[in-house]
């Protein structure tokens, strides 16, 4: 009672003396040991030095956002038994993109709740700390990991010890030391026991020292390879980027260009980036280029989840991933069009574009969407000297359902332009030409109109 006065009449709580007060509750030791005048008189000692809110995050089910829940609303000072929880904190740990249909809504939660999480790269473990506890009331096992040794870690951060005591207190859960994000299955794999994991998380990674996109893009590309390996079927990975950082929403190709390309990277290890919501990390920010000490995520932060394709995950749109190329369609005389050839369509079908893209529509996968934004008739002077007339289609290929590499997308213009040809003759120098590199769908339309006016 005398912790929940003193709590509620202070807005900001001392960091240590916070955490030795959970740590005594979650490792169940007597209060004799401890008593509330000792821990209120380091709390006034301390707190003049040291504060830091805490919270806790979770995603709502209805708009999945990362949204803050301080501390103090919980049941956590209030209960040490840990038998309750508040009702939106169960939306914590279920998987975002589970689209399983249950009749009995309590089943459908139960089964999107995860069995496991692993998080990467944990700063000075701050946030595993954080969340145990509630891990623990769900049932769920957490495997907290850092890059550093024990002793290097105690020695660079501050609250290294007494967070890994606070995880290790609960028979779940695991303090790790010296695991390598870019090497998963090093700790975690095995010809024949590979752990896998529900959700892997990896909050604001980036490149020990001053680093440009180079090395961070290369992070990300090893850690999505590495985490792809032993991620469960049904699994995510989540990762906090500040603002601009993952690139998926920029509407230009130079904002995408300057950005991590996380989507990218994801594609290539056969994963669709499934959402991207606001995130409000509220724990203690304390690992800046590899020592303790926080720093800066600008305005909007944001929590980027990929998963395996499974058929129903539906990537929106503004955060898809294409990659487009040319259709150069020669237009035949009028006298020759005359509607009857076997090999040649009705030519205002063609031009229309419709017909185009529903040939091209039935050769991808299925779950990658094709589109025809744009399409013109050029008079081009050939080598020759003579005028020939050419319809030039843009096509589009976007990652829905499935996700899209160049290598991919590359293929399916080669079958595209095979299709189309058994129509309509095409443009024999523009056959052949390679895919585009891929890009946000946000910024296609902002570049068909570059290309068109010159206007951004």
């Amino acid at each position: 009672e005398t912790m929940m006065v003193v709590h509620s009449s202070r807005r900001r709580v001392c960091a240590r003396a916070a955490i030795s007060y959970v740590y005594l509750l979650v490792s169940g030791l007597s209060s004799r040991h401890y008593t509330c005048s000792s821990f209120l008189l380091n709390y006034r000692k301390s707190a003049h030095h040291t504060s830091i809110r805490f919270g806790h995050r979770h995603i709502h089910q209805g708009h999945q956002r990362y949204s803050t829940k301080p501390l103090s609303t919980t049941k956590l000072l209030e209960d040490t038994s840990h038998n309750q929880i508040d009702a939106s904190n169960k939306w914590s740990f279920v998987l975002a993109n589970n689209v399983e249909d249950h009749q009995d809504q309590t089943t459908a939660e139960k089964d999107a709740t995860i069995r496991n999480i692993l998080v990467c790269g944990d700063g000075d473990l701050s946030y595993s700390a954080e969340i145990a506890s509630e891990l623990d009331t769900l049932g769920i096992e957490l495997y907290a990991t850092v890059l550093e040794d024990e002793a290097t870690h105690n020695t660079v951060y501050k609250y290294s010890s007494l967070n890994a005591k606070i995880i290790n207190a609960f028979s779940k859960h695991n303090a790790l030391f010296g695991v390598d994000a870019t090497t998963l299955s090093t700790y975690f794999g095995g010809s024949d026991n590979t752990t896998t994991f529900d959700r892997i998380q990896f909050n604001f990674p980036h490149w020990r020292g001053k680093a440009n996109n180079r090395y961070n893009r290369q992070l990300i590309n090893e850690f999505l390879r590495s985490a792809a390996t032993v991620l469960s079927p049904r699994g995510e990975i989540h990762i906090a980027l500040c603002d601009g950082q993952g690139g998926c929403s920029s509407t230009t190709l130079q904002g995408w260009k300057g950005s991590w390309q996380a989507s990218m990277f994801a594609a290539e290890h056969g994963l669709l980036l499934a959402s991207v919501s606001p995130y409000e990390p509220q724990y203690n920010l304390s690992s800046h280029r590899g020592v303790d000490r926080p720093f800066n995520l600008g305005k909007k932060p944001k929590m980027h989840v990929f998963a395996k394709p499974n058929g129903h995950i539906h990537v929106p749109r503004d955060i898809q991933l294409c990659c487009r190329h040319e259709l150069h369609i020669v237009v035949p005389d009028d006298e020759e069009d005359d509607g009857s050839s076997d090999t040649i369509c009705y030519m205002d079908q063609i031009l229309a574009g419709d017909t185009v893209e529903m040939i091209i529509q039935g050769i991808v996968p299925k779950g990658v969407r094709v589109e025809v934004p744009a399409r013109q008739i050029l008079e081009i002077r050939e080598a020759e000297g003579s005028l020939q007339k050419v319809a030039v289609f843009l096509i589009v290929y976007c990652s829905e359902r499935y996700p899209v590499t160049r290598s991919q997308a590359d293929s399916w213009r080669e079958l595209a332009e095979v299709e189309v040809e058994k129509f309509v003759p095409l443009r024999e120098n523009r056959r052949g030409r390679t895919v585009s590199h891929p890009f946000p769908y946000p910024s296609l339309h902002p570049e068909i109109k570059y290309r068109t006016t010159g206007e951004r």
